[in-house]
């Protein structure tokens, strides 16, 4: 199961040989993680009773061999009797080969897992559940089996799970009864981190009797999480103790938070920027989300700290030089222009081995020595040639950085002084319509609002959502629970009864805002043709225009099963479709349509305008959509929207100063859930014409 070379080199040598003992089981079980699901196949190979009796003899033995006055080094740099290693591995493959009414409770949970969040996951083998697959739900036997047993267990998760009774509350709220919870002990010693001396780097306080957190902070001049940090405190002054010494480091300008305040204002009265608020403090998130929970805290509006002393001056001179050096007597003709250095030829030296040893280019060695040709044949022994200019050579009269400029101390401004320029000015942006009042409760700040009225659909238009107020939660992306407190809801979204009031306005996004562009360029008009029935569904392009009979994909459809229930061939309907793969893998969607029949007396015509790469026409006067579109949008559309990563039905409809209602009506091929037909790189209408 493990290597020699992965054990310390300290180890007696009964010890090393029984955790170096072969253990027969699967190759698989030696990397088992707790927190992984693993196929069903895999469960049947490796979850045998002799690989489980094989793993309990390991641990055994290494129990009995080692001992607890051996160690070796585990997380956190502590160290444990080697029996951990073996202990933890069954544990694991115990809690992997789990099973509870002869089933495995593994893939329960993945499925679990899927019908939860779907896609792709490093730790599940499924990123949607299988077709004909039911959501096995909380109290499903396997998921409390395996609750029930983390809950017992001291290994990874378990003290968390058994100190919030997550198992308790699971079977109480499910009805569970006679499956008590079976606690299990570590039986080898951890050892504990060393203590380390407390040092202070600032001053120490002692706590008077009419202290507190806040008063300390507050006369100290420390924020209040700095305090609680440097001297190790629980966080929001919990237990704060009432005798005793504290550290005072890292003192600063401070201000106390106000109830209802926000960092942009706090940062605003102090002078500041947010960014310098969030780093000097920073116990406050990047959203700024929990200032509300620091009422009465302090925070530093200063950096916290020592002061760093000014630094010094130096002796050390300039890189560059800035003053001329003396002009030698041997100097070449020629060599007259201000120069900081230089070098006396010697017999044997040539252009290119002079201006090596210098660093300085052929052509500025030529500029400076201006009487050597431009073959460097007349480079003469005995004499001084310049190799280094004063200062930037570029600023020499005939370069190009030279600037010659003759003031005349004796002549008047003539023109309007800096401080006497009128201040700028700006107009104020004019919103082109009267936005409605806020619905009680309301927050003010928020980034999006949304009109209640938009969001008023009868229960059988929902879909997958319980409430119109989940609807809103999801097309805006926000927390269940902060969408609540935004809105003063009163009630979970979730709950059926949750609702919206017309006529009043409620807060869709709070603390992130999507800075959108929305490109016009010339319309579209879809080519289509003459002959067939128009399609009840999205399309691909490539589908012949003559085609009569059309089929929408629903859940279980293939291509075979497609073209049989048409009584076609499998070639006809790829030749009919052609964007869709020969092995039927791309291109074949839920809720598109497909040909499977085409006219037979129409010959040979143009095909039919896709709905995902639309063929367009351009007209004499409305915009051209910006990217490809679905069915069913308004010819008369002159205003389109790309939809990016982040974007939802709300947010676009938002963005762009359209109702919901507005948008579905537009876009009648996306759902009012706004989860089909809402793609990334698809072009929407945002406005028409009439």
């Amino acid at each position: 199961m493990i290597y020699n070379e992965s054990l310390p080199d300290n180890l007696p040598s009964l010890c090393s040989k029984a955790l170096l003992a072969d253990v027969p089981c699967d190759r698989l079980v030696r990397d088992l993680r707790p927190d992984f699901f693993y196929r069903p196949a895999s469960l049947e190979r490796m979850c045998t009773s002799g690989c489980a009796a094989a793993l309990s003899s390991w641990t055994s033995s290494v129990r009995s061999a080692c001992g607890k006055n051996v160690s070796v080094p585990t997380d956190f740099d502590l160290l444990a009797s080697p029996v951990v290693i073996p202990a933890t591995l069954e544990h694991t493959f115990e809690f992997t080969c789990l099973r509870e009414n002869n089933k495995f409770c593994g893939p329960v949970a993945a499925l679990a897992a899927v019908f939860t969040d779907p896609g792709v996951s490093p730790f599940n083998y499924l990123s949607e559940a299988p077709e004909g697959t039911t959501d096995p739900g909380r109290c499903d036997s396997c998921i409390a089996a395996r609750l029930r047993m983390r809950a017992g267990s001291p290994y990874f998760d378990g003290p968390i799970v058994a100190s919030e009774s997550l198992y308790q509350r699971l079977t109480s709220s499910c009805g569970i009864t006679g499956k008590p919870v079976t606690t299990t002990t570590i039986d080898y010693s951890i050892s504990e981190p060393e203590p380390t001396e407390d040092s202070c780097d600032g001053t120490q306080y002692t706590i008077q009797n009419t202290d507190d957190c806040y008063s300390i902070s507050k006369a100290q001049g420390v924020a209040t999480a700095w305090l609680l940090a440097d001297n190790g405190l629980a966080a929001y002054c919990a237990d704060f103790p009432t005798s005793g010494s504290l550290c005072i480091a890292n003192k600063c300008d401070t201000v106390t938070v106000g109830v209802n305040q926000t960092c942009i204002a706090i940062a605003n009265s102090a002078g500041i920027t947010v960014t310098q608020l969030k780093a000097w403090n920073q116990v406050i998130n990047p959203v700024c989300s929990n200032i509300g929970m620091m009422n009465g805290t302090t925070l530093c509006i200063s950096p916290p700290g020592p002061r760093l002393p000014l630094p010094g001056t130096t002796d050390i001179p300039p890189l560059v030089p800035t003053t001329a050096a003396p002009v030698p007597t041997d100097a070449a003709a020629g060599s007259n222009k201000p120069c900081s250095r230089w070098y006396n030829v010697e017999a044997g030296d040539y252009c290119n081995l002079v201006i090596l040893k210098f660093a300085i280019s052929l052509d500025d060695f030529l500029f400076l020595n201006p009487g050597i040709n431009a073959n460097c044949t007349n480079l003469y022994a005995k004499e001084s040639y310049c190799v280094h200019p004063v200062g930037d050579i570029n600023t020499y009269a005939g370069r190009p950085g030279h600037v010659s400029i003759t003031i005349d101390p004796n002549a008047t401004f003539t023109g309007i002084p800096f401080t006497m320029l009128p201040n700028a000015t700006v107009k104020g942006y004019s919103r082109p319509y009267t936005p409605a009042p806020l619905a009680k409760g309301v927050r003010e700040d928020c980034v999006h609002y949304f009109k209640g009225d938009d969001y008023q659909f009868p229960p059988d238009q929902l879909g997958y959502w319980k409430s119109n107020c989940e609807l809103a939660a999801r097309n805006y992306g926000a927390d269940n629970d902060n969408f609540v407190a935004w809105n003063a809801l009163g009630t979970n979204v979730t709950d059926p009864s949750c609702s919206f009031v017309p006529g009043g306005r409620y807060c869709g996004s709070w603390n992130s805002q999507v800075v959108r562009t929305i490109t016009e360029t010339e319309p579209a008009t879809a080519t289509t043709g003459d002959g067939g029935p128009t399609p009840p569904a999205p399309t691909h392009s490539g589908q012949p225009q003559d085609c009569d009979t059309w089929h929408v994909v629903s859940s279980g459809d293939s291509c075979q099963s497609v073209a049989d229930d048409a009584g076609i061939s499998r070639d006809q309907f790829h030749d009919w479709n052609p964007a869709v793969g020969r092995d039927c893998s791309t291109n074949f969607w839920l809720g598109q349509a497909y040909c499977v029949g085409v006219s037979e007396d129409m010959g040979d015509m143009s095909t039919v305008a896709s709905s995902t790469t639309s063929s367009v026409t351009p007209g004499p006067s409305k915009p051209e959509p910006p990217g490809p579109t679905h069915t069913g949008q308004p010819s008369d559309c002159d205003e389109w929207d790309v939809v990016e990563t982040g974007d939802t039905c709300g947010s676009l409809a938002e963005s762009n100063d359209i109702s919901l209602s507005q948008f579905f009506d537009w876009n009648p091929a996306v759902s009012r859930d706004c989860v089909a037909n809402f793609w990334i790189g698809q072009a929407y209408c945002i406005g028409v014409s009439s």
